[in-house]
């Protein structure tokens, strides 16, 4: 009788422990397998409705040990529902001063999310649109393997 119990609230744990909170909007673009060019735009759709919550929106990277920089510099360009567009640059710390990756993964595949902008109100509903480019000096950037957005309401 014990073990149908335990087997019941070990996959109640799983089921619920690997949800997406309701309020929570997460996506992902896989990147080119030869690497990241500069030209190479993400671009990520938003809807949003809700024009009185503060949300928070991190971007998140997925790389490999190829990927042969400690940081990785990143444009990005929110486009409002009626066109308006704003630009902001920020500057992602991959691995420390010892050269350990930061973030979290199996073998050589890592993943970590890096806050982008903190209590953000979207001033009209619709859709809007985050376009991500890659801002260093090479034109292609291997072990970039995906980049996402998630945005989270407070």
């Amino acid at each position: 009788m014990r073990r149908p119990i335990l087997a019941l609230v070990v996959w109640l744990g799983l089921a619920t422990g690997c949800r997406f909170a309701p309020n929570e909007v997460q996506s992902y673009r896989h990147i080119d397998p030869q690497g990241w060019y500069v030209d190479s735009l993400v671009q990520i759709e938003c809807p949003v409705s809700d024009t009185l919550s503060l949300y928070d929106m991190q971007v998140g990277l997925r790389y490999t040990d190829d990927y042969d920089y400690a940081n990785l510099w990143l444009f990005i360009t929110t486009v409002s529902p009626d066109g308006t567009q704003h630009l902001d640059t920020l500057n992602a710390t991959l691995c420390d001063a010892y050269g350990r990756w930061l973030g979290s993964g199996i073998g050589v595949q890592m993943q970590q999310e890096i806050p982008f902008k903190t209590l953000v109100r979207f001033g009209q509903p619709g859709i809007w649109r985050v376009v991500i480019q890659q801002g260093m000096r090479d034109s292609c950037l291997p072990g970039i393997t995906a980049v996402g957005l998630k945005i989270s309401a407070r």
